[in-house]
């Protein structure tokens, strides 16, 4: 696998999508945090304001978003909102690959069809992996910037980090090698994602909050919540049950991804 992932690395690297995608979600992540902060520091003061005329400290603590323990939290949520860039290249990369029929070349040179989705799936975890360091380094960056002091105590968050990404990114693949037109794979993506879900996350809501946060991309969303945004939302489920959910989400990406490729005309 490692030897699949060079040979993927090579095809990327010099492409230009990829390139100007990457630094487009690095520059991302500076940005959504910078007016993400800035936005905070005005309520903050509106907050402060109303608590030297003596009401309620509740709303304070509500707001605590850039604490030691918080941070990862907050930090982790706003650049949740960019997965749709790493997303984007990923569909780009397999249809390009469908299109220029360089996928056939791997079959010829005796990789199997399940060898070359899988190395695809790899790219994944590895482009996940690299994603949730930036998370980790854009962390350390804003305690720096908010004057907090790093602490680990909220570190396991990068692991949800890894979760939420690789979910988005196997979702994004799904997608590319069901439509295997990149115009059409994205616009469904963005569509899902962005309108789509969101709607039925309100419609559930009004039904029954126990199953709306069980949706394909919102189980995974919900793994990352702003501080304290539990005591606000009763009906959020454990933990734990997310994690199962998203691993179900995961496998089932995974499986209909593989079935579908292996049993496609190349």
């Amino acid at each position: 696998m490692l030897r699949n992932l060079q040979i993927e690395w090579m095809k990327i690297r010099h492409y230009r999508m990829f390139q100007v995608f990457s630094i487009l979600y690095m520059l991302g992540i500076i940005l959504i945090i910078y007016i993400f902060y800035r936005i905070y520091m005005s309520v903050l003061a509106e907050i402060q304001n109303a608590l030297t005329n003596g009401q309620s400290r509740e709303a304070g603590d509500v707001f605590s978003f850039f604490t030691a323990t918080n941070i990862w939290k907050t930090v982790m949520f706003s650049t949740s909102f960019l997965l749709y860039l790493p997303g984007m290249v990923i569909i780009n990369l397999f249809i390009n690959e469908v299109n220029f029929k360089t996928h056939r070349q791997n079959i010829i040179d005796g990789w199997k069809r399940e060898t070359f989705i899988y190395t695809k799936i790899g790219l994944i975890v590895a482009m996940s992996l690299v994603i949730t360091f930036m998370n980790l380094v854009a962390t350390i960056i804003m305690c720096q910037v908010t004057n907090v002091d790093f602490s680990f105590a909220g570190a396991y968050h990068l692991i949800y980090c890894f979760i939420q990404s690789f979910v988005y990114l196997m979702f994004a693949l799904l997608l590319a090698t069901v439509f295997r037109k990149s115009g059409v794979a994205i616009i469904v993506f963005f569509s899902y994602g962005l309108i789509l879900e969101w709607l039925l996350l309100w419609g559930l809501m009004k039904i029954d909050p126990s199953i709306a946060f069980y949706l394909p991309l919102q189980a995974a969303d919900s793994l990352i919540m702003l501080p304290n945004m539990n005591k606000l939302m009763s009906s959020l489920p454990g933990i734990q049950y997310l994690l199962i959910a998203t691993l179900i989400y995961s496998t089932l990406y995974m499986w209909l991804t593989v079935r579908k490729y292996k049993y496609d005309d190349l």
